[in-house]
């Protein structure tokens, strides 16, 4: 009767909000479109529950004309099909309504679901690029499509909908005994939204259009920059290849976005207005900014972004944010708006081609195997409350400076003690150079840097001097502080409570 009930009231929610999006790209003016959207966040807000508070920020948002809304009218007038943005709709926007009362419930138990995980389901790949962070993994290993299917039912009892998939390159999966795809993961796994990090030069005009009937795909492109930058690491005429996939990608109505590793030689490039502008002028909705991590092939702490680099990157994510129709999001500058590290179960973790389950995609070390996990009758629940992954969250709540947030190159020190207290193995060979030797003593130092140049800033944000008419970030700050303690003694209680 509850399945039933719930399906039933996310039929009706999603009726209505395709209802609702289906008058938003019929528009005529400005005006329109925004009388139009105030009148959906009105009708959310009554379904929301606990995500309330995110629906009252995107209104004042709307009422304000934040420039980042702008992107809105795009993607409903412009760049999603039909099938794309009523996929986005269901399986992102209701599901995360629906779902917020398993969740609660989860919660009542003591269990807290993360927002999303990241699987690897193959580190096979077509390209050779230098410093992959997978580079070092068994690229003929892979996850079998049931194993992979097996995954994702699970994450879904635990009110998951998101799931964020890497690799190698994810669209050269294909299972061995079936010979099946991600495409056919995600037509089986409709009810799903997924985003596919990719090198995006195996998008041809027939993978695309089997993601434009699916709807339930936004494959974020990797570049390193402009076509010098890109073709340099990534091999000639990449550069080329990905235009086109994001000309075609347009066509189809596809969502798009972009994935940048900064490094110390590209961090002027991919700061620019021009960048981003040139990313915006290509149809790209959304992307992702990471820091080079030392690990995976020929590991170099030179290309790592200096500790200024990475602080300029924070100033101009955070500008755009309030002048550019595109939504962008920083891992490391982030920490403020997330509440510190995520990794750990806390909001995210990884499953790897083997199926080692590991804190995050960056720290190759694990407790847990997920076939090992299944043979005991276990399974991610079990794993996203090991030991390991509790301990990483303990030592998240001691750091006081979220604008060092990262557990391996901000905080060194922690992912020490945590791998050898638990005896957390390498997942591949060459992992532990990234806590012994000459890679870790420059981490410590270049931690130490980091710290004295973004604390000052951190405490501004901390005593409201980031904060706007829009958002408080001290405000979210501190609310994130008093809830990472709740739900970390209350998920305590109850792994105590089953050992």
């Amino acid at each position: 009767m509850a399945n039933w009930w719930v399906g039933l009231k996310k039929k009706a929610l999603g009726w209505q909000v395709n209802r609702y999006l289906t008058r938003l790209a019929e528009t005529k003016d400005e005006e329109e479109f925004y009388r139009e959207f105030d009148d959906i966040l009105k009708g959310l807000y009554m379904f929301a529950g606990p995500n309330k508070s995110a629906v009252e920020n995107v209104r004042k948002a709307l009422q304000r004309r934040h420039p980042m809304l702008r992107l809105a009218p795009l993607l409903l007038q412009k760049r999603l099909s039909k099938t794309a943005r009523e996929k986005l709709a269901e399986n992102f926007f209701v599901d995360w309504i629906v779902n917020a009362k398993k969740r609660e419930k989860l919660e009542e138990e003591g269990f807290k679901a993360p927002w999303f995980f990241v699987v690897s389901p193959t580190y096979a790949c077509n390209l050779n690029c230098y410093g992959c962070y997978a580079h070092e993994y068994k690229r003929g290993e892979g996850l079998s499509y049931e194993a992979f299917s097996r995954i994702l039912r699970e994450a879904k009892e635990l009110g998951i909908r998101w799931l964020t998939i890497s690799g190698g390159e994810p669209f050269y999966y294909r299972d061995r005994k079936t010979g099946k795809t991600l495409l056919d993961i995600a037509e089986e796994h409709n009810d799903m939204y997924f985003q596919v990090y990719t090198n995006g030069t195996l998008l041809d005009e027939r993978t695309i259009e089997r993601l434009a009937k699916l709807g339930n795909i936004a494959p974020a492109i990797s570049q390193e920059g402009f076509e010098k930058e890109t073709d340099e690491r990534r091999g000639r005429g990449t550069w080329r290849k990905i235009c086109q996939a994001r000309e075609n990608l347009y066509k189809a109505g596809v969502l798009h976005g972009f994935s940048i590793t900064v490094t110390r030689e590209n961090a002027e490039v991919v700061t620019s207005d021009e960048f981003i502008d040139d990313l915006i002028e290509r149809h790209v909705s959304f992307g992702w900014y990471f820091v080079y991590i030392p690990i995976g092939k020929d590991p170099k702490v030179d290309l790592m972004p200096t500790p200024e680099q990475r602080n300029h990157l924070r100033e101009k994510v955070w500008e755009w944010r309030s002048t550019k129709p595109i939504f962008i999001g920083d891992f490391w500058n982030d920490g403020p708006w997330v509440g510190g590290c995520i990794a750990g179960g806390r909001k995210y973790f990884h499953i790897n081609a083997l199926g080692d389950i590991e804190p995050c995609v960056f720290i190759h070390f694990a407790t847990d195997n997920i076939f090992d996990l299944w043979k005991r009758g276990k399974g991610l629940r079990d794993a996203i409350v090991s030991p390991f992954f509790m301990d990483i969250r303990k030592h998240q709540l001691s750091n006081d400076n979220w604008l060092t947030p990262c557990t391996i190159i901000d905080r060194p020190e922690f992912l020490r003690e945590v791998v050898k207290k638990h005896g957390a193995h390498p997942t591949h060979k060459g992992a532990e150079t990234i806590i012994e030797g000459e890679i870790a003593s420059y981490l410590d130092r270049y931690a130490q840097e980091l710290d004295r140049i973004t604390r000052p800033e951190f405490e501004k944000m901390v005593q409201g001097k980031y904060d706007s008419s829009v958002v408080e970030l001290s405000k979210v700050i501190r609310n994130h502080r008093e809830k990472n303690k709740k739900e970390f003694e209350v998920q305590k209680r109850w792994v105590e409570g089953k050992i």
